[in-house]
Formats: structure tokens, sequence, C-alpha cells
């Protein structure tokens, strides 16, 4: 099927009104695309001889041209482009300008760089009152270690996340490419300025958006934090392993044409589909009496013998390997199975479930003499999509159009700048007022809704008996007994909120939720497609109810398409995305990120998808519907890698935690057991300064390692000779040492280390809460701090069904004799 066709047809646009000036680096480019992609005027500023982004390959043809960079074409798209140097006082004059007439501005300059300049939040604010900046840099602002350095590896090792990723006995390892921890920052700042945007529309006042990288992975530890707060366990990296009671079963399969994942587990939310593969392997023949005659509804952790659990492996890795992925992800999506296919980027662009719901975009590039699929909209909104405008800007492409046509300035001045060349806390939260109604479970909705919920947004979360929410059966409990009330899985998701509980079974649960739709301004559900209309609440029959309503829906393949009734978590979702493929040994099994990973991508776009759903609405009145296909929305960060298949027919792949303009760069093993420290030499005045710190030892002499091209060939070599030497020191000493040298380095921390990290303790950034049955336990806050609102959590996670009767009495006006008659009928449990 061909990609749609660029701005086929002319559409609303989400945030058309504003203005974004984009004075990042690769730090934070994602985010002015994402501005533009929902509609904005993007300005981006360049200094003169371009951004250091453009350097950034891949390259089209590979040819290392800074009009040719696919990871500069991936992440500019729909923007204009302008080169001013504000390192001198006439470009800053220039700038000054044009903050006047902007909405937002976003940065990503080391802290205190733009306050030397004399540009920092506190003038701008002066120039324009209400004025959104956001600044994207490793660790924040403020802090012992606010001016560290930290590329991609380092805010992966000290946020926790790489801990957690990759094999027992070998290094932690990131997702090796395109480097994420960054456009998960950007993400965020998109997130941020969309709540100051809230805050500014009842006040008129904007702020300043502080992002820490360092932050953003500590969201994506699921439960493993949890475990150390509550517990005081330390969990530990497990590649394709997951537990299950006191055996380890793997997660990843090999097929006949590559690889798997499969989710092994029994009890309601696994018994239908393994009955379903044990049917499939009997009709192949290749399925014994002792696995026919499992009760699978019986199979659980604690219930299921080591030995039985490695002969079921034994068995299910025989059938696996005789089908393709294809044969076993029909049967997956026809049975019920938990099963995705570890795709490959090449596997990703020719998918058909993106081919029927026409996600790819065709790009022109006329400069190149061709057009480029790019990944399309991240979520599909039914009155503001989101649209790629255009190409990326060339370098300077817009200086006229900008400079002469809207500054109106002189020849004389543009001469000038030619030259130039050469050489207080409101106690308001943002989203007060907000009402939000959760059918949503897991991680992806609920980390959406608590991000709501603690910025000030009222969220009613409805819940069932009948069916739990899946994270209230999770571990870690206190007491380490399961509990409803006291998984710290649970608690981590889903502070900030209010819980009812409903039959929606019973016919009058549905009068209910139809009330509390006219109380809500926003629906968010993360069922399999068609379980909402089963029920008679699709958006077609929300809207009749309140035609304002934003509505979300959250699934793995979106709500259309062949492949939209595939069931399933984080993790397949991961692998269905390529994230397998892409993280782990190029001499081993593919072992995937830690945990969901898709989820923490997903929820970033979900997030800004009904934060301009809500901007759209204030200002048109209009509510919308958006269909959240996690595949599609885990895609934006992986857009290089897609773009560089297509041109250079190239399949990225794993490669541990190697970089390809970087040597040395990975963890190295230190003092203590499984103590390890990230360093990335990421230039030819960090490696004299590495070699320093060494002592400079003779082999750092040799003229095999004196050029980045020496190093990156002798790179096993280099990393023994490192090695030797940092197993020698505490992993704790040695970052110090090595960012004091000015060499980024980060020493790869656990759930304790985090909680005793001193740069995360200085922005509070794990905060108590005392609920009361679990007693106290921390949660991750924002991974953005406003300079104007609370954005802390309001309250623990609720009890179950904690608020039924006040939600019914007060938001809804019910009395005391109506909630008695549905608790007598079952409709409230």
């Amino acid at each position: 099927m061909e990609g749609s066709t660029l701005l086929k047809n002319e559409c609303k646009k989400a945030l058309g009104p504003y203005r974004v000036l984009d004075l990042t680096d690769a730090k934070g480019l994602l985010a002015g695309k994402i501005f533009a992609d929902l509609g904005a005027d993007v300005i981006k500023v360049e200094p003169p001889g371009g951004d250091p982004a453009r350097r950034v390959g891949p390259f089209y043809g590979d040819d290392a041209d800074p009009e040719k960079s696919l990871f500069w074409m991936a992440y500019n798209t729909g923007k204009r482009g302008i080169t001013l140097d504000i390192m001198k006082e006439e470009g800053r004059k220039i700038l000054r300008r044009l903050v006047t007439k902007a909405d937002f501005l976003i940065e990503s300059f080391p802290p205190g760089c733009l306050k030397g300049l004399g540009m920092d939040y506190s003038v701008l604010e002066k120039l324009n009152p209400g004025l959104i900046m956001a600044s994207i840099t490793p660790f924040g602002q403020t802090g012992p270690r606010a001016h560290w350095k930290g590329p991609d590896i380092i805010p992966w090792a000290m946020g926790g996340y790489m801990w957690m990723t990759g094999e027992q006995g070998r290094a932690p390892v990131r997702i090796s490419h395109p480097p994420q921890a960054y456009l998960h920052a950007s993400a965020m700042a998109v997130v941020g300025s969309l709540m100051a945007l809230h805050y500014r529309a009842v006040n008129g006042k904007g702020q300043h958006v502080d992002v820490s990288a360092q932050q953003c992975p500590s969201w994506m530890l699921t439960n493993s934090y949890a475990f150390w707060d509550l517990q005081k366990k330390i969990l530990a990296r497990a590649g394709i392993l997951r537990q299950f009671g006191d055996y380890h079963i793997k997660t990843v399969w090999r097929a006949r044409d590559g690889y798997v994942t499969f989710m092994f587990s029994g009890g309601s939310i696994g018994a239908k589909g393994q009955r379903r593969v044990v049917e499939l392997m009997d009709r192949d023949g290749m399925a014994e009496d002792w696995l026919k005659e499992i009760d699978w509804n019986e199979v659980g952790a604690l219930s299921t013998q080591v030995d039985r659990l490695e002969k079921m492996t034994e068995a299910f890795s025989r059938y696996f390997e005789t089908k393709s992925k294809d044969e076993l992800l029909d049967e997956a999506i026809k049975g019920g199975i938990m099963l995705a296919p570890v795709n490959t980027v090449a596997d990703v662009f020719l998918d058909p479930q993106l081919q029927a719901r026409d996600y790819w975009v065709d790009v022109r590039h006329p400069e190149l003499s061709t057009t480029i699929k790019y990944p399309g909209a991240p979520a599909k909104m039914s009155e503001t999509p989101w649209q790629i405008k255009g190409r990326a800007p060339h370098i300077g492409e817009h200086n006229s159009e900008i400079f002469e046509d809207e500054l109106q300035m002189s020849r004389v001045e543009l001469e000038r700048l030619k030259k130039l060349k050469m050489n207080e806390m409101d106690d308001l939260r943002p989203l007060t007022g907000i009402n939000v109604l959760d059918f949503s479970s897991t991680v992806l909705g609920p980390t959406t809704t608590r991000y709501l919920a603690d910025h000030g947004a009222t969220v009613v979360k409805v819940e069932s008996m009948i069916h739990p929410e899946t994270l209230r059966i999770a571990s870690p409990f206190v007491g380490e007994e399961p509990h409803l009330e006291r998984s710290g899985y649970f608690a981590t998701h889903n502070a900030s909120k209010l819980s009812i509980t409903l039959n929606m079974q019973k016919p009058k649960a549905r009068s209910i939720v139809e009330k509390l739709i006219c109380w809500a301004d926003v629906v968010i559900e993360s069922f399999a497609p068609g379980v909402m209309s089963r029920w008679g609440l699709g958006y077609d029959e929300v809207k009749k109810v309140k035609p304002d309503i934003i509505m979300a829906s959250t699934c793995l393949q979106g709500q259309t398409g062949p492949r939209s009734p595939h069931r399933g978590y984080g993790q397949m979702a991961s692998a269905i995305a390529g994230w397998f493929e892409l993280t782990g040994w190029p001499d081993g099994e593919p072992v995937g990120p830690y945990s969901a990973y898709n989820d923490f991508v997903d929820w970033n776009f979900l997030l800004i998808s009904i934060l301009t759903a809500l901007d759209y609405r204030r200002r048109t009145g209009e509510g919308q519907y958006i269909d959240q296909s996690q595949l599609e929305s885990a895609l934006q960060f992986l857009m290089p890698a897609i773009l560089d298949y297509q041109v250079n027919n190239r399949v990225a792949g794993r490669m541990g935690n190697r970089d390809p303009n970087a040597a040395p760069h990975g963890a190295y093993r230190c003092r203590g057991e499984d103590r390890w420290c990230a360093i990335a030499v990421t230039s030819e005045e960090e490696w004299r300064a590495f070699c320093k710190v060494l002592g400079e030892p003779e082999w750092t002499k040799e003229n095999r390692f004196q050029t980045l091209a020496g190093r990156k060939e002798h790179e096993d070599e280099l990393d023994r000779h490192i090695e030797e030497w940092t197993m020698g020191h505490d992993t704790e000493e040695l970052m110090h040492i090595m960012q004091s040298a000015g060499v980024s380095a980060g020493a790869v921390q656990n759930a304790e280390d985090l909680f005793n990290d001193p740069q995360l303790q200085h922005r509070e950034h794990f905060e108590p809460l005392d609920h009361s049955e679990m007693g106290q336990y921390h949660i991750a806050t924002s991974a953005f701090k406003l300079s104007r609102c609370q954005n802390k959590p309001t309250s623990p996670a609720p009890l179950f069904g904690e608020h039924t009767e006040m939600v019914l009495k007060e938001f809804l006006g019910m009395s005391d004799d109506e909630i008695a008659d549905l608790v007598a009928e079952g409709v409230l449990e």
C-alpha cells in the first residue's frame, strides 16, 4: 500500500495557534518535531555552521554530509530553520525579538550557559511573561551533579534502567541504537510544556520546565524499586528469563526463522493461551499425554514443580522451532496466545498491520531526488491529526522568510548578520478542574492517568472485584503475602487517584458510567478492541452522552486493521517494534530491554495527545477520539534506524554497549559484586583526560589507540585493558574521578543506589506517602519541575473502591438510599 500523501487534506491543527523556538541540539530535537507535527510553527535556531546534530549518523548513502544526516531528518520534520549565533550580542538581540512573539522555547544548553549570556528564563519572561521555556539536561538545572557530563549511556546507567537490562554474568546493557535517553527527555519536555500551557490558560503566566534525563529511566523500573523500598530486595537483571516461583522460564524462544517472545503464565491471565498452544502441538503430533492433562487454570508460580516447568520449556521450545514467526503470530491472534514476533527493523517496515492502518507518510526530498517513508502519527486523533508538514530544513533555509518578512530586518542588518557567520511557587496545579474517568490497567494507561492526577486532574479509577486490576495482584507486597491492598507495584502507578468499584456485568453499572461521563472531560481505556463497545460505551455512544468528551483508547496494535485483535503486554509490543532485536550482545540471543519498555515510550505520546486535545477543546469546544496503537507510538523512537533501512538497506542489530562515535564506550566491571561504571569517551580531548586518570600506562601510548578509528578497530583489546584497571576501583570513586577530569562516567545504579543518589535527593525524586494498609512507601515524582506549579503526588494509591460512596454522592449527587439499592443489587462491589 502506498504511504499516505503528505498534507493530502487540510486538517485542523491541535497546536496551530502557537510558535515554538527550538534551540536544542541532539538532546531535544524530538520535542520540536512533536510540536511541529501537532501543528505549531516551530523555528529551529542553529549556529551559522549548522547544528552539531547534523553530524550524527546514520547518513543518506553513508555520505557524512550535514545535509544528509538521517538522524537530523528524522527529528526535524515540519520545522522552519534559521541560523543565528547567540554567542554574539547581535544574535541575542534577534533572538529576543523572536522571544516576544513565541509561546514556547526549548533548549538543551548546559546549566548556566544561557544565564551567562543574559538569556535565562528570569530575563526572557520579562520580555514575554507568557513564555513557557523547557530546558533538557542530563541531571537538571540544579544540584550537586547538575554540571556533570551525560551522553546517552550515563542517564541510562544512573537512572537505574541499565542495571535491570541484560544477562547475569555480563555487563548491564543499554538499547544499542538509536540513543534513547534524550528521546524520553524530549517527550517529557513537551508534556511539561503542555502542562504549563494549561496553567497559562488560567492565569496568563508562563513558566520554566526543568527536565532531568536521569529521572526519566526511573519511571521505567516497574516494580523493581518498590522491591527495595518495601522489602529491601535488589532485583537482578535476568536477560530473557522471567521468574516463576523457584524457577526462571525463558521469554524469548527460537522460531524457524528467528525469535518470538512468549509470555508463559497460568491462571486467568494465561490459561486460554497455554491451552491453545498445547492444542496446536497436539494437532502436529508434538504434545505428550502429560502435557495435555495439565489444568492450566491451576498452574501458578507457587504450585508448579520445577521439574515440570523444565519439561514444559523443552516441549514448547521444540514446537516453536518448527514454525515461522508469522505462523506463530497468526495463531496467537486467533487463539489469544501471549506471543509476538521479535521483529527486525526490516520486519517492522514491511508489517501488514502498519500498511493497513496507512501508517507510513511519504516525505519528498527534492534535494535528494527521492521520497522517503517516515513513521506517521504516534496516535490517531479524530479532529486534530498528528501530521508531518514537510522534510527537515536545510541550514538557514528560512532565514530570509523570518528575518526579512517577519522581523522586517533591513538589508544593512542582514549583511551584518551574515558577517557574524564568520566566526514564585503557586499551589494551583496546571490541570486543576480537569476530570478523568480511568478504565485502564497495568502500566501504560495507569502511568498516564497518574501523571494527569499528579498535575491536578481528578482521576476516578473504575475497578472490579471480578477482574481486579492486574497490578493489585502483582508483587512486591508489604509483608510478602499477596494482598489486594498491599502491592507496591499498584501503589507506584496509581497514586493521586480515586477508586470506585463497579460490576460492569450489571446493566445499572452502565447508567452510573454514563453519569460519570457527563462529569468527565477525558475517558481513558486500555481494553482489547471492542470491549467498550460491547458495554455500549464505544466512542460513538459516549459522544452522544457528552458531545465534547475526549476519549482515548490504547492497545497493542490499534483499534483497526487485521492485527487489531492481538492481545498482549508491553514486552510483546517491544518485541514487535524491534526493541528486542536491538538489545543485547551480537554474539547472543536478543534479550530485550527490561520489562514493558514499549509502555514507557508510549505513555509520553498518549499524554501529549490528551493534553493537546484538552487545549484544542478549550479553544474550540470540540472533543475527539484518540486511537493509540502502542506499536505505532514506539516507532517514533526508532525513526533513524527505519530511515537507514530504507535508504541504505542496513538492518540495525545488537551491539551491546558500543557506540559508532565513541571509544571507549561501555559498562566496566568495578570492585565488588556486580558493580559497574559506564564510561563514554566522545572526543579526543576526553581521551587525553581519560588516559591521565589511568596514569597514562604504556598501552595508552600505542599508535592503534591514538585515534577514534584505531580505538574502534581494536575495541576488544581496549575494553580488556580498561576493565583490568576499573576492577581495582570502587564504582562511586571511579565515577567522581572521571567526571572531575571532564570524562563522561556514571555508576550503573541499582534500586538502593537510586534512593541514596544525592542528585535525586536534591530534586526530591522519591516522594514518601503514607498508606493506611502499606504504611509509608515511596514513589518516583515527575522527571521535570515546573517553576510556578506543584506537580507531586497528592495522595497514596487508593484502597479498592475506597471512594465509591464519595464519588457517587459528591460528583453524581446520589442519595444514601440509591447507593444502598446499588449495593444490594451487586452493582457496587
